[in-house]
């Protein structure tokens, strides 16, 4: 039996086990035809291993040193990791080249194959090939006595020369330029960690929903059905009323009735349900199933004095052989609905407000937003597999897209966002959460692509760039801003929290990442970017599911990762308005793989906590939720207000000699978190606050207290 045959009749008996086409007896006419649709399937599933084998051989044959030499690397790193020494792994006498301190034990190593490049035969060695690296070390020393443990991180590029063959070998290498070095102790100290109930749902226990009560902060895991409160000087789950334990759904907290009072909004299955003084009630009945409901954005779009509802779906690729398609502009998920509150019903006015053409993007996150300052609510829409949309609002709840004007900056695996005054001009600044990718990198170095697919190559570079900062602008609602390249490289990042951790009077930056981390460093992403985007379409595909699943079982026998082995990162802003990565040294560089992530003042002491949720499946599976507790000691004054109820749209502005601090009310934004109604500023060494006006949507103006280093509980003046 030759492996052609042996293949066809392995693929045979596993669409018969997992498709729908063999119900029935076989010789009727719906069985015979179900035997046809699955000979049909196996022999196209033939057909995509034959093209992936061919595109191997061909466009991607240039990439097999590339795959040869990730191999080495990551063996190299899984055994400097094992030994604790950065001279154990597969860069000799790195320790001497990038002047680390002697007595360190290794924390983390991480080591990205970015570019290659074949070197021809020279000076009598043979061919081989040169190689940028990327990389990432940490050492720590242990607590000594009372003291605190030290941190010592140094990130570097890397010029490498390798030899050809099987099994390539190191035959030099040098650094690009000199490492950047940081070296502290850690400022956020472990609070909590709490294992999250599953209660039935199993994993997507998310979302996680931040509210400051006067009985102190509650963390909601809504999926999960229980609340995170603190407890002296400890936390414990409690029991929620945050509707069915659910494995999917949205929620947001919103004053719907306008009664000064927030309700609970929620979208599951069945439609909207919220929960006012008088428990739960069915607002909104979907005309069909909600089947993943991500995230729901609330706000007041045409004037009337109560807020509308925009309310989003996500949509898992693979599943049935589905692939978004295109993957760089995929308008095929599930529909979103545009709901128009009525006082006493809800309108489905998405067609009619003009959102309809891009109301099936695998939307991740949406928030409404004044992006261009004209009085009225915008919307910033970021999805998976297309990244930005902006829609401008004319004021009536009727809305132009303006995304083409943002031309390729657009483009990204969109997973959230995070709102905040980046350059201070009064406009709301906007960072969209991506990811950046190895693999694709040393695709675009290399130039290759299938030639049948133009669009794929073209979009591949501006999808995988990473984190983008996008800039409000009056005229073009959003511009993207150069300051993103301090910000784009995060890994397979998540969710994001905006804080200023120091109150040094500058906003920074935590975002989580990680998808799937297993025990092997050797990465499956280049399957997805050598065939799977070039596999399947946006409608259920038999031959393409097992096409899928076939290629998924490979990499868990061989437990491979996918967009693991990533450590959580904070980028902290300069005086000069840059932006550094020091999550190490700040002690809240998870390496867990991490998905929610809120920020908030814990424990009333002034300073930014951090709260952030695991979704880990190695070496066991289970969620956490981990609670980080601020500790910094040389922090400057601050001020902070909290609302009585959400009121979206609306700002606060906190003038001092050195200028204006701003933000923003607003919902849907980070990965399926909600930091309810909180603003913090960091004054840094100023002490007085000369202005502090909270500004609704329509421009009018309230006094605020001034009084620094407290918070304000502060309500709207009817």
């Amino acid at each position: 039996m030759n492996r052609r045959t042996a293949i066809l009749l392995a693929v045979l008996l596993a669409v018969g086990a997992i498709a729908v086409w063999r119900k029935g007896p076989a010789l009727t006419p719906d069985g015979r035809q179900r035997e046809a649709q699955a000979d049909a399937a196996a022999r196209r599933f033939m057909a995509l291993r034959e093209a992936e084998e061919q595109a191997d051989r061909s466009a991607w044959q240039p990439t097999q040193p590339a795959v040869r030499i990730e191999r080495e690397l990551a063996l190299g790193v899984e055994r400097a990791m094992e030994a604790r020494s950065l001279d154990a792994g597969v860069l000799p006498d790195l320790a001497a080249r990038i002047s680390a301190p002697a007595g360190g034990s290794l924390r983390w190593m991480q080591v990205r194959l970015m570019r290659i490049r074949p070197r021809s035969q020279a000076g009598g060695i043979a061919p081989g090939f040169l190689t940028d690296l990327e990389s990432e070390v940490v050492l720590e020393w242990p607590r000594a006595g009372n003291s605190s443990r030290s941190i010592w991180t140094a990130r570097f590029l890397a010029e490498a020369e390798w030899s050809d063959g099987d099994t390539p070998r190191l035959r030099d290498y040098h650094l690009s330029q000199p490492p950047t070095v940081q070296s502290g102790t850690p400022v956020f100290e472990a609070w909590a960690d709490l294992l999250i109930p599953t209660n039935g749902v199993g994993l997507f226990t998310d979302p996680l929903l931040k509210e400051t009560t006067e009985l102190g902060v509650h963390l909601h895991l809504a999926g999960a059905g229980v609340t995170a409160v603190r407890v002296g000087e400890g936390w414990r789950w409690e029991t929620a009323d945050l509707g069915p334990a659910d494995r999917v759904k949205a929620i947001v907290r919103a004053d719907l009735d306008g009664d000064g009072t927030a309700e609970v909004v929620l979208a599951n299955a069945a439609g909207i349900q919220v929960r006012g003084r008088d428990g739960w009630r069915q607002a909104w009945v979907a005309p069909a199933k909600l089947r993943h409901p991500q995230s729901i954005t609330a706000g007041d779009i045409d004037g009337d004095g109560d807020l509308d509802l925009w309310v989003t779906q996500y949509r898992l690729p693979f599943v049935s052989g589905q692939f978004p398609t295109p993957y760089y502009d995929a308008n095929d998920g599930f529909p979103s609905y545009l709901l128009r509150n009525d006082q006493t019903r809800w309108l489905d006015i998405t067609e009619a407000s003009g959102l309809a053409p891009k109301r099936h993007r695998r939307t991740y996150s949406a928030s409404w937003l004044d992006f261009d300052g004209d009085g009225d609510l915008d919307l910033v829409n970021v999805s998976d597999f297309a990244g930005l949309d902006l829609h401008r609002n004319d004021g009536r709840g009727h809305f132009t897209d303006l995304t083409p004007g943002l031309g390729l900056t657009r483009h990204a695996f969109g997973m959230a966002h995070v709102v905040w005054d980046a350059n201070h001009d009064a406009l709301p600044d906007l960072l969209m959460v991506g990811m950046d990718s190895p693999v694709a990198s040393q695709l675009e170095a290399l130039g290759l692509g299938r030639p049948e697919f133009p669009g794929h190559t073209v979009h591949r570079g501006p999808m995988t760039y990473g984190n983008r900062l996008f800039v409000g602008s009056r005229s073009l609602g959003m511009e993207w801003s150069p300051r993103s390249e301090d910000l784009r490289r995060a890994g397979w990042a998540w969710g994001a929290a905006v804080l200023d951790w120091n109150n040094d009077g500058r906003d920074d930056i935590h975002l989580v990442n990680g998808h799937e981390t297993f025990e092997s460093r050797s990465d499956f992403e280049r399957q997805f970017w050598q065939h799977d985007v070039y596999v399947g379409g946006s409608t259920p595909d038999p031959a393409a599911q097992l096409y899928f699943m076939q290629a998924n079982e490979r990499r868990r026998a061989a437990r491979q990762s996918y967009g693991g082995w990533q450590a959580n990162r904070l980028f902290t802003q300069t005086a000069r308005g840059s932006f550094v990565e020091n999550a190490w040294i700040l002690g809240v560089a998870v390496t867990e793989d991490c998905r929610n992530v809120v920020a908030g003042d814990f424990d009333e002491d002034g300073r930014m906590d951090l709260a952030l949720t695991t979704y880990e499946q190695w070496p066991v599976t289970r969620q956490r939720l981990l609670i980080f507790r601020n500790r910094s000691v040389q922090d400057g004054h601050w001020i902070g207000y909290r609302l009585d109820t959400p009121a979206p749209g609306s700002h606060l502005e906190v003038t001092t000699r050195e200028g204006i601090r701003r933000h923003w009310w607003i919902n849907g934004d980070s990965y399926r978190s909600q930091s309810d109604t909180e603003a913090h500023f960091g004054l840094g060494s100023s002490a007085e606050v000369l202005k502090a006006e909270w500004v609704r949507l329509d421009g009018a103006r309230q006094e605020l207290p001034r009084t620094v280093d407290r918070w304000h509980r502060i309500g709207l003046r009817r």
